[in-house]
């Protein structure tokens, strides 16, 4: 396995079970977005205590998480992710959404992202609401008319 960090993101291929993503969480970083390039055999664990393991790791992620599929995702692999995306497009993707955007902010949107895995709608448009309320305070000079 091979992890490439990148400013805000991280990559991770040569993956053969997702279940490396738990020893090498440390090297993940303060990444927003883990983007895993799964290979054609890459499996989820090889037990069903790895597998709930990494589903577990997965949900409680404080970082989105991405999978970047060749052709088609993989349907075992690719509900464990926030996002699918092919893989040929991925870069591109973080590109247009951490483009122009400070440090704060990407983490609001990491905020977001991660609190939509497992929170009720709702709360996630709480969550959403006092994030859009901060940075505008930011740019309106500490007043966020909240």
């Amino acid at each position: 396995m091979t992890i490439n960090e990148n400013g805000f993101s991280v990559k991770v291929n040569g993956i053969s079970s997702l279940y490396e993503l738990i020893d090498a969480k440390e090297k993940l970083g303060d990444a927003c977005l883990v983007i895993v390039y799964p290979q054609s055999s890459t499996v989820i664990g090889r037990s069903s205590e790895e597998i709930s393991a990494v589903k577990e790791f997965l949900t409680n992620a404080g970082f989105i998480t991405a999978a970047a599929f060749e052709g088609d995702a993989d349907e075992k692999l690719a509900p464990l992710f926030d996002l699918c995306l092919r893989s040929g497009e991925a870069d591109e993707y973080v590109g247009k959404l951490f483009k122009d955007k400070t440090k704060k902010q990407i983490k609001e949107i990491n905020a977001c992202f991660t609190a939509a895995r497992t929170a009720p709608a709702e709360k996630v448009l709480e969550i959403e609401s006092r994030a859009f309320y901060r940075l505008m305070a930011d740019k309106n000079g500490g007043n966020s008319n909240e």
